[in-house]
């Protein structure tokens, strides 16, 4: 499906910090990967350069911009693999904010690394994807890409929906809400659906009473190797989930994110 992965490098050291995870994701895609280096109007010193990876270097004045057109110009097709911190070359804090915009802006898979990220202790395939929903039409469009990812990779896919804590059986009868009803059968039909396929699907409704730390303590739970997201969203279906949940899950997730935001949000 990619046959190239793009981790894109301002000069800083942090900026590496996916490079053994884009480094695993071209072994398993058997895809080229390519170092990029979007000039401004500092070039990158030799000596910056990753030692053992050739670095290619366009010239543009705003990096974000450059790095989603040279992704939708990519010929053979590219997955973008980036950390969600960094330095550029004259050490402004720049390249997190280049990250958030390429985020915003780009209607295509992409995997984001945060200052969490745990180094990987071992190179090993693939094996399971976390794949974040909460009943809306928006965060189910990432549901093709999981599909996809699955079905090529042979890989293990669990749906869940973090829902606020219903409360202790020993002490009551528990209501459940109608929108968390709603949303068990949507995981239900959605987990069926990709079982007829014949996928390896499980999913969880999950109790927390904040969604990102749910998500978070859920990937380190199920030794997920992925958290699998769309960016846009809703929780529970009447809280809006802006940039807050995805932010707050990049910020503290051990593991790297696979974000799209749908093409129908400009």
């Amino acid at each position: 499906m990619y046959e190239r992965i793009v981790l894109p490098f301002d000069g800083a050291h942090r900026a590496l910090a996916p490079l053994p995870y884009a480094q695993q994701l071209a072994h398993t895609w058997q895809a080229r990967l390519e170092i990029l280096h979007v000039a401004t109007d500092i070039d990158l010193p030799a000596e910056a350069q990753p030692a053992g990876h050739d670095v290619r270097v366009i010239q543009a004045p705003d990096p974000a911009q450059a790095i989603g057109e040279y992704m939708r110009a990519s010929d053979p097709p590219g997955l973008l693999c980036m950390a969600s911190r960094g330095r550029s070359a004259a050490g402004e804090a720049l390249f997190g904010t280049v990250t958030g915009q390429v985020i915003r802006h780009l209607n295509a898979p992409l995997v984001v690394t945060g200052p969490k990220l745990r180094a990987p202790t071992h190179q090993r395939d693939l094996r399971r994807l976390l794949v974040c929903l909460d009943g809306s039409a928006t965060s189910a469009s990432i549901v093709p890409t999981a599909r996809t990812w699955a079905t090529e990779l042979g890989l293990e896919l669990v749906l869940i929906h973090v829902t606020y804590p219903l409360g202790d059986p020993s002490i009551g009868e528990i209501t459940v809400p109608v929108e968390t009803r709603v949303v068990a059968d949507e995981l239900r039909r959605t987990a069926d659906e990709l079982t007829q396929v014949g996928l390896n699907v499980r999913w969880h409704l999950v109790e927390d009473t904040q969604p990102a730390s749910g998500i978070i303590h859920q990937a380190a739970h199920r030794d997920a190797d992925l958290i699998v997201m769309a960016t846009h969203g809703r929780t529970g279906l009447a809280r809006i989930l802006t940039g807050s949940v995805t932010t707050d899950v990049i910020r503290n997730a051990p593991v790297p994110i696979l974000t799209l935001r749908p093409e129908h949000l400009k």
